[in-house]
């Protein structure tokens, strides 16, 4: 017998029925795409500036529990670091938030970055208005292109004012959007301190200049591990952490103990949920509605494997077409979403896991409609 046919026969004798179950597939498919899209974007941005610096080891105070949150230490560390065996050079790195004035009057907190412009441990900015080398003039920043709508829209050669102070947008960069809505405004380390409450330190512990990392690049022959240890054991009261293990700590904290991640992940399942029962249910109504044709095939000598694969090519024709759909769909919608801001990130395993989950989804609602089709008996074909 070809069971196959039969059951793709019956999704064109009944369109309305299938377009349903597709249309829950998709439903399924672009809240779970979406969702783990957004969650792996917003995971890729919170560790950004680390995993993009070209340091080996990142040096902070003790307990950080994320890049944005660090405090500031003496900058006389610096030295004690360098002078610890195996380490190849050292830059001071200096985040910090502060307050952006806006044109309306009002203020917006912004996120000031601070690096030395012509050493080689930072992460690379990707101007693409204005030129890098200009953040070395005189109370000059760089914004993401991204970020303008929060600050204000400014142009470049515009003057604003940051943590009440003068500062000029000489660049735009693409790509070096914050994880949170606060964004980064990039400047020179001198500028970074004025812009911001390193400077004077927290209340307490002023004791001259402060810088809030170091930037460590470890010498080729020595082992990064073993260094990172040094570190931790020479200078008092720090952290060091390997590129690694800082951008999984920054991740982690995002992911776990905000709940971030426990909520995309719940959305996506309850995406898959809901786009189950559709399935599930159509699939039933289909074989309820079939009921009497399928146990004329029982009596004729089809195989209770036979009758399952109907219903179960059913399915899997519907999942076949609600991916393809829910996919392309997903594309889409990333695209406007990440104009829009939010960054949408769809890797081939996410889309082969998708898949999986799809098959899985579409299989386990046949099963309901199967195990409908063991309790037929051939004989009620018969009563009249």
């Amino acid at each position: 017998m070809h069971m196959v046919r039969i059951g793709l026969r019956n999704l064109k004798r009944d369109p309305l029925r299938a377009a349903v179950a597709v249309c829950g597939v998709v439903l399924a498919v672009v809240l779970v795409t979406m969702e783990i899209g957004m969650l792996i974007g917003l995971v890729r941005d919170a560790s950004l500036l680390i995993d993009k610096s070209r340091a080996d080891i990142w040096v902070s105070t003790v307990d950080v529990k994320t890049f944005d949150f660090a405090t500031p230490m003496p900058q006389r560390k610096k030295y004690l670091v360098r002078s610890v065996p195996g380490v190849e050079a050292v830059e001071e790195y200096n985040v910090s938030y502060s307050i952006w004035k806006l044109p309306s009057g009002g203020n917006a907190n912004c996120q000031v970055i601070g690096f030395d412009p012509r050493g080689k441990l930072a992460a690379r900015l990707e101007v693409v208005e204005g030129r890098l080398d200009d953040i070395m003039n005189q109370d000059a920043v760089i914004i993401d292109i991204g970020e303008r709508s929060k600050l204000g829209n400014p142009r470049l050669g515009d003057y604003v004012e940051i943590f009440e102070r003068r500062a000029k947008v000489v660049g735009f960069t693409r790509g070096m959007r914050s994880f949170t809505t606060t964004p980064y405004v990039f400047t020179s380390l001198d500028r970074s301190r004025a812009y911001s409450w390193v400077e004077s330190g927290a209340p307490g512990l002023r004791s001259g200049v402060q810088t809030v990392y170091f930037l460590v690049k470890v010498a080729p022959e020595e082992d990064v591990e073993k260094v990172r240890r040094a570190i931790e054991a020479t200078v008092p009261d720090v952290e060091a952490h390997t590129r690694e293990s800082f951008s999984w700590r920054t991740r982690r904290y995002w992911l776990v103990e905000t709940g971030v991640g426990l909520g995309f992940l719940a959305a996506a399942f309850l995406g898959l949920m809901v786009g189950g029962v559709i399935v599930s249910q159509t699939l039933y109504a289909m074989t309820v509605e079939k009921l009497s044709e399928y146990g004329v095939l029982k009596a004729m000598g089809a195989t209770m494997e036979e009758l399952s694969s109907i219903v179960l090519e059913q399915g899997l024709a519907c999942g076949a077409a609600g991916l393809i759909l829910g996919l392309l769909l997903s594309v889409v919608l990333g695209g406007l979403v990440k104009s829009a801001g939010a960054a949408v990130v769809i890797p081939w395993p996410l889309v082969i896991g998708v898949t999986m989950l799809t098959v899985v989804l579409c299989s386990g609602a046949a099963m309901v409609s199967i195990a409908r089709l063991r309790k037929i008996d051939p004989a009620t074909v018969f009563r009249a």
